[in-house]
């Protein structure tokens, strides 16, 4: 889990804290967010909150936090498990074009069509780079096997592959032209492995 305060002398909140908070998040967005709405939901008084955060900025921040660390887990549980960076990538595709188009598609509690936009706005930089060290370590993986370019700058590659996987949350899908979750799955894992393949 990604840590939400700055370490500026204030102990990590309590994670239960912590989830209501992301929960708000998720629910209100960054604008609509307000700490009294956690202590109630929370059942504590608004001086609890304002003691485990410090302030209304450490708790959104703790908030997004979880919410990333959430979204990057329940990608990776799905992810991980396939057998070649072609189906894992495929995989994420699939999972990204079905949240975008159904948000029942991740992992309860966060089921919301705007959590990755939310994310992408206001906790964008740790994501990609949270997110592109996952993905350098299953490309590492991967040139093992011979799978992927041996030369490739794994961080370098990982980012790219969470770019372009961002890159169908935010493109409107009648221009990316998938046809279902199957077509995104089998045409991004085949787009981004082709472009990563061994050189001869």
């Amino acid at each position: 889990m990604l840590s939400g305060n700055d370490g500026a002398g204030i102990a990590d909140p309590p994670l239960e804290l912590v989830r209501v908070a992301a929960e708000c998040v998720r629910r209100n967005g960054v604008r609509g967010f307000r700490l009294s709405e956690v202590a109630t939901s929370a059942g504590v008084s608004r001086g609890t909150v304002y003691n485990a955060f410090g302030d209304k900025q450490a708790a959104i921040n703790a908030g997004l936090a979880y919410l990333c660390s959430a979204f990057i887990d329940g990608l990776a549980a799905a992810v991980t498990p396939k057998e070649t960076l072609r189906s894992q990538v495929g995989e994420a595709a699939a999972l990204i074009y079905q949240h975008a188009t159904t948000p029942q598609a991740l992992v309860p509690p966060l089921r919301t069509e705007s959590i990755i936009a939310t994310l992408l706005e206001h906790y964008g930089d740790q994501l990609c780079r949270t997110w592109a060290a996952f993905w350098a370590t299953l490309v590492a993986d991967a040139q093992r096997r011979g799978e992927v370019d041996a030369g490739l700058d794994t961080m370098h590659a990982g980012d790219l592959i969470v770019r372009v996987l961002l890159s169908l949350e935010i493109l409107p899908f009648s221009v990316a032209g998938f046809s279902s979750a199957d077509d995104a799955r089998t045409r991004i894992g085949d787009l981004m492995l082709d472009g990563l393949a061994p050189r001869h």
